[in-house]
């Protein structure tokens, strides 16, 4: 049963951020995937999506025009872990915990100003090959 299961991962993570981003406006939402990399600059310049199978989620965002950005992620990783999620080089913005099949889903809202946005996460500890990196975005 968990073979199917893990076949279906990338789908059920698909379906996952279809659902968390319905109230978003269309023309506001910016997504961007979280790729499986140990390591990167504050602006991620060489974190790219040209590999799907290091895509390991996605993060929807949408900044509002008082400052606050909402981000929905959708991860598939490590099965019972919790994951800290930060805007790079800036600061933490929270923790995400993956179920036994390894998908973790969360919701934070946080202050950002325009310009180039990026993400890393990873768990306590920051081991080897458990890190991801966000594709930069331009949040405005």
């Amino acid at each position: 049963m968990r073979k199917g299961f893990l076949r279906r991962i990338p789908l059920l993570t698909g379906v996952a951020m279809l659902a968390l981003a319905v109230s978003f406006s269309a023309d506001a939402q910016q997504v961007t995937s979280l790729i499986r990399q140990d390591f990167s600059d504050c602006n991620n310049s060489t974190v790219n999506a040209d590999n799907p199978s290091l895509i390991g989620g996605d993060i929807s965002v949408l900044r509002q025009s008082n400052g606050s950005t909402t981000a929905r992620v959708g991860i598939t990783a490590s099965a019972d872990t919790t994951y800290d999620l930060f805007h790079k080089c800036v600061g933490q913005i929270g923790s995400i915990t993956t179920g036994d099949e390894g998908v973790g889903i969360a919701v934070f809202t946080f202050q950002t100003s325009p310009g180039i946005l990026t993400f890393d996460m990873y768990p306590n500890g920051a081991p080897a090959g458990n890190k991801f990196q966000s594709v930069p975005i331009n949040v405005q």
